[in-house]
């Protein structure tokens, strides 16, 4: 019989907080899972420890590939495993004990769901929890909904993926989150065309697609420092927005065919004005030092017919800038169109049967 859940640890040398994320694993409330390590030829001491410590334990396997960058990775650990659900275990982050107990019940009890989400602990290198970064702070995640943040809900497709089109993250980090392997059916793999942080691509098309429901009684941590993928990646330059925006672009199009019928046929409308605000925006984010090209700017862009001209107006009159009230202008949108964007649900204390606290000896 195949485990339930597939744990996989894509690694390159992060052997400084290996023995912190295996822990994490092993002392797991729930034990239905297999464990696939991934190690793209490390050179620092990581593979030499996951080699000892896959010793110990017969649900874990491991391999070797080459250096092709994150996503292939992760990829590479969909292909060798099989459970009905997958966890993607960054190799410098960990979760609470009872984090898959929790998210697995979640997508037990609400099957129309093929996401489970949890809350996110931002910490430094040496594990302290992070105060100039906060979640849900650094997201849309709780954006005009912060009644639903502390509660269990289901978010209906396509609405997170929507709040994606303000150019932040629903889903800020992949450990956050418990995927059900049939939407990849979907989704596809996950892209690399990016660089690192093509997860964005990734988390709007299945926000788009499918329903998630938020467990906010567990949660996972997820990592900054020097090492990590996109350590060096430049947020708020040119070339970064123009990514972002190639990455709503391909969502909206690939996952148009999935999109409720009263969505698709006013989306590409909404998705272009979007474009237009959030793009008038970042210009005069890189204009902020030269005042007369700023107001020029702004002075043609005012005489023009269109999305941007009304923001001017607007702003003009006292009202909130799109990027401020975006995400509550999202969730009325599909309310008027007769749909649900977010539900409250319950979740059962003992959502999956009996477990066994699993205590893994240190090598």
């Amino acid at each position: 019989m195949k485990p339930l859940v597939s744990i996989c640890v894509p690694n390159l040398n992060t052997f400084p907080f290996l023995r912190e994320r295996f822990d994490s694993i092993f002392q797991q409330t729930f034990d239905d899972w297999e464990l696939f390590v991934y190690d793209s030829l490390s050179d620092d001491g990581s593979w030499e420890f996951i080699q000892e410590i896959a010793r110990t334990d017969k649900r874990m396997r491991i391999a070797q590939g080459p250096r092709e960058g994150v996503y292939p990775a992760w990829n590479e650990c969909l292909r060798q495993t099989n459970g009905e659900y997958v966890y993607i275990a960054t190799s410098d982050d960990s979760m609470a004990p009872d984090f898959l107990e929790k998210m697995v019940g979640a997508l037990e009890q609400h099957r129309q769901c093929e996401l489970a989400h949890s809350n996110l602990v931002i910490v430094d290198e040496n594990g302290e929890r992070l105060t100039r970064l906060t979640w849900p702070e650094c997201t849309v995640f709780a954006d005009g909904a912060p009644e639903f943040l502390k509660v269990p809900h289901v978010r209906h497709a396509p609405y997170n993926g929507l709040l994606q089109l303000t150019g932040k993250h629903a889903i800020l980090s992949i450990t956050q989150v418990l995927l059900r392997r049939s939407i990849f059916s979907k989704v596809g793999d996950f892209p690399s065309r990016w660089g690192s942080i093509s997860d964005f691509n990734w988390e709007m098309k299945a926000g788009l697609v499918a329903h998630m429901v938020h467990v906010p009684d567990t949660s996972a941590t997820w990592r900054i420092h020097s090492r990590q993928a996109t350590a060096s990646l430049e947020y708020g330059t040119v070339a970064y927005f123009k990514m972002v925006d190639d990455m709503i672009h391909d969502a909206v199009s690939t996952c148009e065919p999935y999109l409720p019928p009263a969505v698709r046929h006013a989306a590409r409308n909404y998705v272009e004005r979007a474009r237009e605000l959030g793009a008038y925006y970042r210009t005069l984010r890189e204009l902020r030092d030269n005042t007369l090209k700023r107001r020029l700017f702004q002075f043609g862009r005012m005489v023009r017919t269109g999305p941007v001209r009304r923001e001017i107006l607007g702003r003009m009159l006292g009202v909130p800038k799109w990027t401020e009230h975006a995400t509550t202008e999202v969730r009325e949108w599909l309310e008027s169109l007769g749909l649900r964007p977010l539900e409250h649900c319950t979740l059962s204390s003992n959502s999956h049967g009996n477990t066994t606290r699993m205590h893994h000896p240190n090598p």
